[in-house]
């Protein structure tokens, strides 16, 4: 994660644009940390101890659970995972969060040109901490996953977009090639970001489809894919805008490259 030549000449938004931008990664940041301090003080119990917020806020909006019976059940199912495995909970939450808090430092460039020794240190620790929260990530989809089938394909699509862009950052600036590094840990932290916004798109998804008798793991599931594709394509949506003029042309030089050979 470290430059290993000169800065690339970025195409920046409007100054609002990227403030608007910059505090929507400091909102998604909080809610992410609230989980990690939630579920690392109450590995068994976080989402029981969450509900009763959540039956204030359908009361706010008038909104009636008709699986209110059920929803003790599903709660202890969705907790008892993670006081199950209490280790792999804090190998999960415990790197995930160190990312949620120093990732975006990592895109600053007054502390990169500032102090680069500690930019690249920093980020080799970030990506240990984040191929082991992401293998974490794994076994809770793949071996304990509350939504089922299709909760496991939203873990491991995302998960491995998220360690394929964290490999394709290193070897991208092993080569010196910053800004396809840039641009493959802006995707990698897209993902990070996701897991956050899962939260938000879930309580909005709770409050319109519970009053339809939604089930929450269905809610859950549809949280996910949402939640991780909205990051990830805005993320996307930054790179391309933000891509200088020397970073597109041989962007559509590589594509034309890759045309031809196919043809």
């Amino acid at each position: 994660m470290s430059p290993a030549g000169g800065e690339p000449r970025l195409r920046l938004p409007p100054v609002a644009v990227v403030r608007a931008a910059w505090f929507g990664v400091a909102l998604l940041v909080v809610v992410g940390l609230g989980s990690v301090v939630g579920r690392g003080f109450f590995p068994g119990d976080m989402a029981k101890r969450a509900d009763p917020v959540r039956q204030r806020v359908l009361a706010t909006f008038h909104r009636h659970d008709p699986l209110a019976r059920q929803r003790p059940a599903e709660l202890d199912r969705f907790d008892e995972r993670f006081a199950a495995d209490p280790l792999v909970t804090m190998l999960h939450i415990l790197p995930g969060g160190l990312l949620l808090v120093a990732a975006p430092l990592q895109f600053s460039a007054r502390i990169r040109n500032r102090h680069i020794r500690l930019h690249r240190w920093s980020g080799r620790v970030l990506v240990g901490a984040g191929v082991l929260s992401a293998l974490a990530g794994f076994y809770f989809g793949l071996f304990a996953p509350y939504g089922g089938p299709a909760e496991a394909a939203a873990v491991v699509l995302f998960g491995g977009i998220f360690l394929v862009s964290v490999v394709r950052a290193v070897i991208a600036i092993r080569r010196g090639r910053v800004a396809l590094h840039r641009e493959w840990m802006i995707r990698a932290f897209a993902i990070v970001l996701g897991i956050s916004m899962v939260r938000v798109v879930g309580t909005v998804f709770d409050v319109l489809l519970t009053p339809a008798a939604v089930s929450p793991s269905a809610v859950f599931v549809l949280s996910l894919w949402t939640g991780w594709a909205l990051t990830l394509a805005a993320g996307e949506l930054w790179i391309r805008y933000t891509r200088g003029a020397r970073e597109r042309r041989a962007f559509t030089s590589d594509a034309i490259g890759v045309q031809a050979s196919l043809q």
